[in-house]
This record gives structure tokens, C-alpha cells and sequence, in this order.
């Protein structure tokens, strides 16, 4: 079976998904969380210690993490990723969490020496996250060969995650990624990863009728099925159901669900009460139970779908965004890990990738 490599937001529908995952589920799934602040965050302290009260409160233990901190560099500084990773170390050590700390190419090579100290109390090994401007362009594997040695790593202890972030045009990215893939293919990664993503930002739903379900093609999952025709065995790396630019705070979304199905997300919507409450969204479930989108198993096919399942008949509350976000990741990752274990890589066609 191919890896699994979600690139979440550490947040709280991230976690609570994680949490209640199928043990399929946690034996496969191989989590990058990135540390991202809210937008009242102005402590670097603060944003760790919520990331990490969270992480030991939500039994994660027993998965393969690793952590991205380069967000919280686009926020304090350029050191604020290393004095992060360093915080957290601090933080989930104590609880003995081990994770996987995340590099990118235009670290400070002064920074790896942090990195080196972390793989080698973690013994986990590191994520090598190659993004954009680079993905497309990365000639040679030199660079990333360089910070390997820099942190005193081999090869076969770092996943390589080619991420494509946000997906416009599949024809373009499969162009891109070929140079690359080239000479990358010729290194005994412990993973190599191709990740993307193509869910919409919250500006592409207004104006849009909110009792109308919408398709929205995962682009992601078709840029997966064509690379894999030509190099059978990469993993699959996606954003969940979310879009892969920073958290959208402060936002209070109609009721909604982002449910994975066939090659899309079927996007189901219902507007708010009349007195501006989510009661709604018992109707929403109900209509997602009846329609073609409602997987055979019912709500024995992830956490995600038992919840669905008790909101339609209204034996739980309407609950909120975190909730709808956490339900619709949930059965995402059920979706995703279930199709990777049974499509033969090279073989599959855009509408198997889930």
C-alpha cells in the first residue's frame, strides 16, 4: 500500500478526526501538522504549548507525526520554525511523543544543528518538504542530499514530500514533476510523497446557492493516478478537505459538509436558522443520508459517518464548524486509505483516487 500523508492545520478538526480514526486508518496515515498561529497569537510559546496540550489530549500517541513549523516563520521571523520544533520537543518529550521534524530548502543551514539534536533524540528521522517555488525546478538532488548530511541522516531516514500546493492545472504540474522525479526515483527514500491541493478557499462559496450540492474535482487525486502510471509506488499526499492556504479564522460558515466522493468533494450546504443557528444541519445529514453519496457500510465507514448518521436522526446536537470540518476529515481519510489499499498503483484511474 502506498503512504498516506495528509498536511494538515493544527487545529482542532485535524485532531479530533485523527483521534477517532479506524485502526486502518492509524496504521497508515503518516500526518504533516504544520504550527500555525491564530490570528490573536503574538507568542510563539503560546502557539506551541495549544498545539501540543492538544496533541497529548486527543491520544495521538501511537501515530507517525511530523510537525511544520515554517508557518509560524511567515509570522515572528525566520528563527521562529527552529525555536518551535525546539519548544516542542520540550513539550511532547516530556510526555514521551516522538515526531518527525519537517525541512524545507530554504532553511537556514545555521538552523540544522537544532534538527540534528531533535532526529537524533526522536530516532524518527525527517520529513523533507520540497514546495513551491522549488518542486518544479529542483535540477538535482545535491541540496537535499546537503541538509540530510547537515543533520546527520542517511537517505532511507527521510520522507521526501514533493509538495505541488495549491492545484490548478493537473497537465502542468504532471510537466513539472517530471524532471524531478527522474533523478529523485534513483535514491532509496524511506518515502517519496507527491502532495497537492485543490480545495477551494472560502471566497469561492459566496453567491453560491446554499441548498444546491456542489462538485468540486480533486485535482489532486488525478495528478496522483498519472504520476503513478509512469512511477508505479509513490505515496499520496493531500490537504484533507481543506484548501491549502493559511486558516480562514473568524469565520461562521453555514452548516456544511466537505464529503469525499468518487474523483470530487460533494459539497453539502444549508443555510443557517432563522434566528442565525445550525439546527439545519440535522436536515443537511438527513438529505446526505438519502442521496448516492452515502457510502454502502453506513455509518460503521468512519467516525466521521457515525456522526452524520446520529445528526440526522437528531440524537446529537448541530455542533459547529470544527465539528462538520472534523466529521467531513474524518470520513476523507477512511475514504483515501481504503482506496489506496486496494488500487494497484499504475493501474488505477482518476475516479478510483477517492
Amino acid at each position: 500500500m502506498s503512504v498516506y500523508a495528509p498536511i494538515l492545520k493544527g487545529r482542532l478538526p485535524s485532531f479530533l478526526a485523527l483521534e477517532n480514526a479506524s485502526e486502518p486508518v492509524r496504521c497508515s496515515i503518516r500526518p504533516i501538522i504544520e504550527v500555525v498561529p491564530g490570528d490573536g497569537d503574538d507568542d510563539i510559546k503560546a502557539v506551541v504549548r495549544r498545539l501540543a496540550r492538544q496533541v497529548r489530549r486527543h491520544g495521538l500517541r501511537d501515530l507517525d507525526l511530523a510537525f511544520d513549523a515554517a508557518p509560524l516563520g511567515q509570522r515572528f521571523g525566520g528563527s521562529a520554525s527552529m525555536e518551535a520544533l525546539h519548544l516542542l520537543d520540550a513539550e511532547l518529550g516530556a510526555s514521551h511523543l516522538a515526531f518527525r521534524p519537517v525541512l524545507h530548502l530554504d532553511d537556514d543551514p545555521h538552523d540544522l544543528e537544532e534538527v540534528r539534536h531533535l532526529v537524533g533524540t526522536h530516532h524518527l528521522g525527517v520529513c523533507l518538504r520540497v514546495d513551491e517555488p522549488y518542486v518544479y525546478s529542483l535540477s538535482d538532488s545535491r541540496t537535499l542530499l546537503e541538509q540530510l548530511d547537515a543533520v546527520g541522516l542517511p537517505v532511507d531516514r527521510a520522507d521526501l514530500v514533493l509538495d505541488c500546493g495549491r492545484l490548478r492545472d493537473v497537465r502542468e504540474a504532471l510537466a513539472g514533476l517530471t524532471g524531478p522525479l527522474r533523478h529523485l526515483r534513483d535514491h532509496d527514500w524511506h518515502s517519496l510523497t507527491i502532495a497537492a491541493g485543490s480545495f477551494p478557499g472560502p471566497e469561492f462559496f459566496d453567491g453560491r446557492p446554499r441548498e444546491r450540492v456542489l462538485s468540486i474535482p480533486r485535482k489532486e487525486a488525478a495528478l496522483w493516478t498519472h504520476v503513478c502510471r509512469r512511477w508505479p509506488g509513490l505515496g499520496y499526499g493531500d490537504y484533507g478537505v481543506d484548501h491549502p492556504g493559511p486558516p480562514s479564522d473568524g469565520l461562521r460558515p453555514d452548516p456544511n459538509l466537505r464529503y469525499t466522493s468518487a474523483g470530487d468533494w460533494r459539497f453539502h450546504r444549508q443555510p443557517k436558522d432563522v434566528k442565525g443557528g445550525h439546527g439545519s444541519f440535522h436536515r443537511l445529514c438527513r438529505s446526505l443520508l438519502k442521496s448516492g453519496d452515502w457510502p454502502l457500510e453506513g455509518p460503521a465507514f468512519s467516525w466521521g459517518d457515525q456522526q452524520i448518521a446520529l445528526a440526522a436522526c437528531e440524537a446529537i446536537g448541530p455542533g459547529s464548524g470544527t465539528q462538520w470540518k472534523a466529521y467531513s476529515m474524518s470520513h476523507h481519510f477512511a475514504v483515501i486509505v481504503a482506496v489506496l489499499d486496494r488500487v494497484l498503483p499504475g493501474t488505477a484511474s482518476a475516479a478510483d483516487v477517492r
